[in-house]
């Protein structure tokens, strides 16, 4: 996604520049503050007084010698010192673009801005410079924007500004300028929205899936661990096509990438595809966590490891159709397919439930009069909202509605997908919902999966957008969570390949 941006403009002090009011001793603060707000410090500004005049006026106004007041203002002056930081990134930006053009635009007497230019900025990576006592005008005067504007040669709508005054990008922003505040809090992020909106999102969040392969770990919130698990590298694979940047375990407990799964004990294929445990799948891919230590197998990973292994991968694990009447048989007492495959955890969900019905219609079972309950459940959750406050173990209603807009596409055209279609409606209620990311994410993809405008979630989009990091990657929000302690679950990785799948526009 190449920016729209094609010029960047830069305030000076606050911006590129800090200043040490506790430099100035010749002068108290009120008086300095009265000083800089007076209508002669705007004059100084324009250029239509010297230093030295301005001075005199300045003395006149607070009842202190001129000569004191210059004082005060050299001491400020000296303690000019460049934010590293912001100089930085404007260097990495026009490394990156080397069409990017980059301004500077400062209220900043003639006299001062002849001093600023021994600073140690990167000049040269500036076209031009606006000082205001140059050109006889001062922010927020609309008629200096319009004279930058003019004279930078572009529209304002391709043009960013970075400015420490809120009333300074209220005017560039009533001319259509994209304006950023910044402050010394909000140096970092102000630096993440320059790279977002000036460099590309594909290139960065690729760069991260491969810098991090095989190491695309899940966060639980609330707990300094990582949790290594088998469902959302499944998921990310799915969504990548890459079997290189991650890792899981077999059913037989050999590993990817490391170990090949079909020379486990002497086994053969034939024996290995035989074996209705050898597609039996565990969300845990070490030892569990915040949960029992006998945790079983389960149809959601068994179900996203089917729909995510390429076909020569399907030869090392057991018949598909073993598994899917294993779970055809795995009912609850209202005929509804359940979660794990053992005695002691009698639990459905409705959005494991749309992954294996899916599996169901990938691999032609979809007529099988034993998941007709299962379907008709997932229908009245669609439309009743029955997942609006997500699950026992899904964190939010996004990961119901993403599932279910998967089983959407693959149900084919017959009646199941005709009573999916309040999936669109759904999914409408929730453009600009607050969210964390990887929800976020989930959105958006389902929203394209289904066919939504995408006019109708670009709020949403340009959101999600903004949320990518220095070093490309996307955060790990949530999207499921630990039944027993509620501890949400979210993985980088996974909001990163889902943001990938969207802005490539291959969904």
């Amino acid at each position: 996604m190449a920016s729209k941006f094609k010029a960047l403009i830069f305030d000076l002090g606050g911006v590129l520049l800090d200043w040490d009011p506790q430099s100035v001793k010749a002068v108290t603060s009120t008086q300095l503050r009265t000083i800089m707000h007076s209508t002669t410090w705007h004059e100084l500004d324009r250029g239509n007084l010297s230093l030295d005049q301005a001075c005199e006026l300045f003395s006149v106004i607070i009842g202190v010698e001129s000569s004191i007041i210059k004082e005060s203002l050299d001491q400020a002056q000296k303690s000019l010192t460049v934010n590293v930081r912001l100089a930085r990134i404007a260097q990495e930006l026009k490394e990156s673009d080397p069409n990017l053009q980059l301004y500077v635009m400062s209220n900043i007497s003639r006299e001062h801005f002849e001093i600023v230019q021994n600073l140690d900025l990167p000049w040269s990576i500036f076209t031009s410079a606006f000082a205001s006592g140059n050109v006889g005008m001062r922010k927020p005067d609309l008629c200096f924007f319009e004279h930058v504007i003019d004279k930078i040669g572009m529209h304002p709508s391709q043009v960013v500004m970075v400015d420490d005054q809120a009333e300074n990008l209220c005017a560039a922003q009533s001319l259509g300028i994209h304006g950023l505040l910044v402050d010394e809090t909000s140096v970092d992020i102000v630096s993440q929205k320059l790279r977002n909106l000036f460099q590309s999102s594909i290139p960065r969040a690729e760069a991260y899936m491969k810098a991090n392969a095989r190491n695309h770990n899940c966060v639980v919130e609330g707990h300094n661990i990582t949790l290594k698990d088998n469902f959302a590298q499944f998921l990310i694979w799915e969504l990548t096509g890459d079997a290189d940047i991650i890792y899981f375990k077999w059913p037989s407990g050999k590993l990817h990438p490391a170990q090949n799964p079909g020379n486990s004990n002497g086994k053969t294929g034939a024996s290995l595809k035989a074996n209705v445990k050898n597609g039996l799948w565990n969300y845990f891919y070490e030892d569990p966590i915040l949960t029992t230590q006998d945790f079983p197998a389960d149809a959601d990973t068994t179900s996203t490891a089917y729909l995510s292994l390429p076909p020569d991968y399907l030869s090392e694990v057991a018949d598909v159709h073993l598994i899917l009447d294993k779970m055809a048989f795995n009912m609850s007492p209202d005929g509804i397919m359940q979660t794990y495959f053992c005695d002691d955890r009698p639990r459905t969900a409705p959005e494991v439930c749309s992954n294996m019905l899916r599996l169901f219609y990938r691999f032609g079972r979809g007529g099988d009069p034993r998941i007709r309950k299962t379907a008709d459940w997932v229908v009245k959750c669609l439309n009743n909202r029955a997942c609006l406050y997500g699950n026992r173990v899904y964190s939010t209603p996004e990961t119901f509605l993403y599932f279910t807009a998967r089983l959407y596409l693959e149900c084919g055209e017959g009646n199941l997908k005709k009573r999916l279609e309040p999936i669109k409606e759904a999914l409408l209620e929730r453009i600009n919902a607050p969210t964390n990311p990887l929800a976020l994410a989930l959105r958006i993809s389902a929203c394209k999966l289904v066919g939504i405008d995408p006019l109708i979630y670009q709020q949403d989009l340009e959101r999600l957008m903004s949320l990518q990091e220095e070093d490309g990657g996307f955060p790990a929000g949530h999207f499921c969570c630990f039944g027993r302690t509620g501890a949400r679950i979210g993985n980088r990785g996974l909001t990163t390949a889902l943001t990938l799948k969207i802005i490539r526009h291959d969904v």
